[in-house]
């Protein structure tokens, strides 16, 4: 069995995530992944637009919302519960099929379907009478927001749940509200078995993660873990997979056949500094950044203003192969301002910092340009000390 370094497997963990390959499209970004998370936070740019920006760098925004939300006779790309909220290739909707059928047999779902449910029947009739519709353009007084469920109202409950079984479907965004729509391909079945399709998953999660545990894999996709071991095991024994050892790592790591033989990426490009979301699968598994790259990142969205160490939605800053900081940014619209609030860099020397600054000067101007705004403001909070620099 091979060993490699906690260096080597985070420099083929980047690469495959599409980090410094030389990605020119926003199709590309996504066929790499796999999948883009969706999250509402907009304080900056919303999470499912940051994946392509760290590796395009300034792209077509518009050109984004078409490809994954624009309406479509057969969409490229589909919204399921993948990792959470998640656009996927439309060509992997059938690899879900097992987890439509966990959501179709809850008690919740068949409370739903029951004739009885007078307000779920009206949704269906609302649905079929007048095609995709936000939540917004379902006039029902049980439309109001409630206190459970992220304050959703009964009707929302009831179109996401549908959702998630698969009786209805996302049919693209207006204004980042989901459009439902009546699935017209319910009950079709893919021909593949459970195991068949979580086999599908877990070597596709190999590929986009490069070199990853048993935890890392069934993380990807939201499997569990007795669920996803058995279906590894089958995989090495097929050659779908092979089994390496990582140094520093407790468990054993999986990767793609052929992964060691493909050319190393060349992590100093002309863009060294990455601004990275904490939806990108980069980061998005805490104990997995901690382990490839010595990094612990906590979202602190939800931590009390008062009790926040960084800041409410920091940014990971990618510098070659090591995270080395984060940031903390708030796009003002309406002065158009990059508000850069606070800057954090992870036990840097002086002159590592006077080398790194100019660079992440023009990532952030980059950032700031791709969102629209006119006037970057520095920091006043962190432990940078050349902030001034930055304005």
């Amino acid at each position: 069995m091979q060993t490699l370094s906690n260096q080597e497997a985070r420099q083929l963990s980047l690469a495959s995530l599409g980090v410094n390959r030389g990605l020119k499209t926003i199709d590309q970004v996504i066929e790499t992944l796999n999948l883009i998370q969706i999250d509402s936070v907009n304080v900056f740019a919303r999470a499912h637009l940051m994946p392509v920006f760290t590796r395009l760098g300034n792209y077509d925004l518009a050109e984004f919302e078409r490809l994954a939300f624009g309406a479509g006779a057969k969409p490229t790309y589909l919204e399921y519960w993948a990792h959470c909220a998640a656009l996927i290739p439309e060509r992997d909707w059938k690899l879900f099929e097992f987890r439509r059928n966990e959501y179709l047999n809850k008690q919740s779902i068949q409370e739903i379907l029951k004739p009885g449910n007078k307000t779920a029947q009206w949704v269906f009739g609302e649905l079929r009478q007048n095609g995709a519709m936000t939540i917004s353009e379902f006039e029902h007084d049980l439309n109001k927001r409630g206190g459970s469920w992220w304050g959703w109202s009964e009707v929302k409950v009831i179109l996401e749940r549908l959702v998630f079984a698969g009786v209805v479907v996302s049919a693209g965004r207006h204004n980042f509200q989901r459009k439902y729509s009546l699935n017209p391909s319910f009950g079709e079945t893919s021909g593949l078995t459970k195991d068949q399709q979580i086999q599908a998953l877990l070597v596709q999660a190999a590929t986009s993660l490069g070199v990853a545990t048993e935890a890392d894999l069934a993380d990807y996709y939201r499997l569990t873990r007795p669920a996803a071991r058995p279906q590894l095991k089958q995989l090495v024994e097929q050659g779908a997979l092979e089994i390496v050892e990582v140094d520093s790592w407790k468990d054993p790591a999986f990767i793609a056949p052929g992964l060691l033989s493909k050319p190393k990426a060349d992590v100093r490009d002309q863009r060294p500094l990455k601004l990275v979301n904490p939806f990108d699968p980069i980061m998005w598994n805490r104990e997995r950044t901690k382990r490839l790259f010595d990094f612990d990142y906590l979202i602190e969205i939800y931590t009390p203003e008062a009790k926040r160490k960084y800041g409410y939605y920091t940014l990971g800053l990618l510098y070659g192969d090591r995270l080395i900081g984060r940031v903390d940014l708030k796009h003002e619209r309406k002065g158009r301002k990059l508000l850069v609030q606070s800057l954090w860099h992870e036990n840097l020397t002086a002159a590592e910092l006077t080398e790194i600054t100019p660079r992440l000067k023009q990532e952030l101007e980059l950032a700031m340009n791709w969102v629209g705004a006119e006037t970057l403001i520095p920091p006043t909070k962190g432990n940078w000390p050349l902030m001034a620099g930055l304005s």
